[in-house]
């Protein structure tokens, strides 16, 4: 069975002129790019065309026909308005009629997937962001037989960014902006994904590695500079994996009923592992099917354990965060919330919640990996002047943090006024006005 992909295109008005031939012209490359795996590789790919404009319809069904595929593509006429809903409510009823699963060498299966393009603002919002949730948390409700991921790609300076992010973070999919010229290399790198999965099907390590996405994308002569299209990449992809029962490679597995991954423990009631863990608190880093799960203390050292397995429970869940030493790199255990650079939008389910740290890697960009409360499991930057997250000190929660910074600012500040006033007490500009307020006007209004 071949991979499905869905091209769900903008063919409004707006996309007149330039827009409607570059969409072309990367749709015949895509093509191109799915023809040459499926002859070198003897992997093969399902295309559908769905269109939303004046006219909104399943242009092309599934099918492996690309000269049926770019009839279709060259048929687009743009005119009318932006009906996204419409467009993606199509796409979905063609994935529920004719899509299926791919099954790659060693048992891995892959999702089928949306491509959805548009130049400008959807005419429904709301009804948009309520069509995304039906491909990803309420998938089974609307009788998809998986969930869905969605790849975005907005083109031009009209692009609603903010719409493309909600749809990318409610259906695991992902999202790039641009212009009209940089789509080929997107379609390109989507055709892509699937020879990086098919090589690399046997470990799901690799597949998760950023670094060997960058490394594999490179060697096919595509160099990525934007780490978000990088990240959305690989996020989009592991949404598309289908992980087996019986894979317990997947760092990001959680088991119903297990402490979740960052979960700080100690030794429970059915103990009787000696002085593995120092008689201190460890944290929870991956979950294993039938019982047992893998916990690394903070003496450095990792075991299995059983939470269920024989009727017993080493451990036992406690609150206590971990800390970390002067100039102590990042470590599991650790709480942090957004840091500086973040760009992530509500991934973490709002400002000032707390993540925990499960998984860290010194070899990717993407070093961190951090649990959110909202469940969901993502991988940050942190160090070499990139931080995503803030690391968050034991007994301090980032609210009472920042208000202390704030108020130590404004203390320095007040002192600072007060210092330049006497100081420039008589000192005038040239036109007679003092200036020492002027400057700590200036200050405060920086501050807040």
């Amino acid at each position: 069975m071949p991979l499905d992909t869905v091209l769900c295109l903008d063919t409004s008005g707006s996309m007149n002129g330039i827009g409607i031939a570059e969409l072309k012209r990367a749709g015949n490359e895509f093509l191109i790019g799915v023809q040459l795996t499926a002859n070198q590789t003897g992997l093969r790919e399902n295309v559908a065309v769905v269109e939303f404009g004046r006219n909104t319809r399943i242009v092309q069904s599934l099918t492996d026909n690309y000269v049926s595929v770019k009839r279709a593509i060259d048929s687009l006429v743009p005119g009318g308005t932006t009906p996204m809903f419409e467009g993606l409510m199509e796409a979905m009823k063609e994935i529920i009629s004719n899509g299926g699963v791919l099954t790659l060498k060693g048992g891995k299966k892959m999702t089928p997937r949306v491509i959805l393009m548009t130049d400008g603002y959807g005419d429904d919002k709301d009804k948009v962001a309520k069509s995304a949730m039906s491909f990803g948390p309420l998938w089974k409700a609307v009788g998809l037989p998986h969930p869905i991921p969605i790849a975005c790609v907005g083109c031009g300076p009209n692009v609603d960014k903010e719409l493309l992010a909600i749809i990318a973070e409610i259906t695991n999919g992902m999202y790039v902006t641009g212009e009209m010229g940089q789509l080929s290399g997107f379609f390109r790198r989507q055709v892509l994904l699937l020879r990086f999965a098919a090589q690399f099907s046997h470990d799901m390590n690799k597949l998760r590695s950023l670094l060997a996405l960058r490394a594999f994308l490179s060697s096919m002569g595509e160099e990525v500079e934007n780490e978000q299209e990088l990240r959305g990449l690989s996020v989009l992809l592991l949404a598309m994996m289908m992980v087996s029962d019986d894979d317990d490679n997947d760092d990001d597995l959680e088991i119903d009923g297990y402490p979740s991954l960052g979960a700080r423990v100690r030794r429970g009631r059915d103990w009787k592992w000696g002085m593995q863990d120092d008689n201190g608190v460890g944290t929870v880093v991956k979950h294993k099917r039938g019982g047992t799960l893998i916990v690394e203390w903070d003496n450095g050292q990792k075991n299995t354990y059983r939470h269920g397995a024989e009727n017993a429970r080493d451990l036992r869940v406690v609150d206590e965060h971990r800390g970390l030493k002067p100039g102590e790199g990042i470590k599991v255990g650790v709480r942090v919330v957004r840091g500086p650079s973040w760009q992530c939008g509500e991934q973490d389910g709002g400002a000032g919640n707390i993540g925990s740290v499960y998984k860290v890697d010194a070899s990717e960009t993407f070093n961190t990996h951090v649990r959110w409360p909202n469940g969901r499991k993502n991988c940050y930057r942190l160090g070499k002047g990139m931080n995503d997250l803030k690391i968050l000190v034991p007994g301090v929660h980032p609210i009472e943090d920042d208000m202390a910074r704030r108020l130590a600012a404004l203390m320095v500040l007040g002192a600072l006024q007060g210092s330049s006033k006497d100081g420039a007490s008589g000192a005038s500009s040239p036109s007679g006005e003092t200036q020492g307020g002027q400057s700590g006007t200036s200050q405060a209004c920086i501050v807040q």
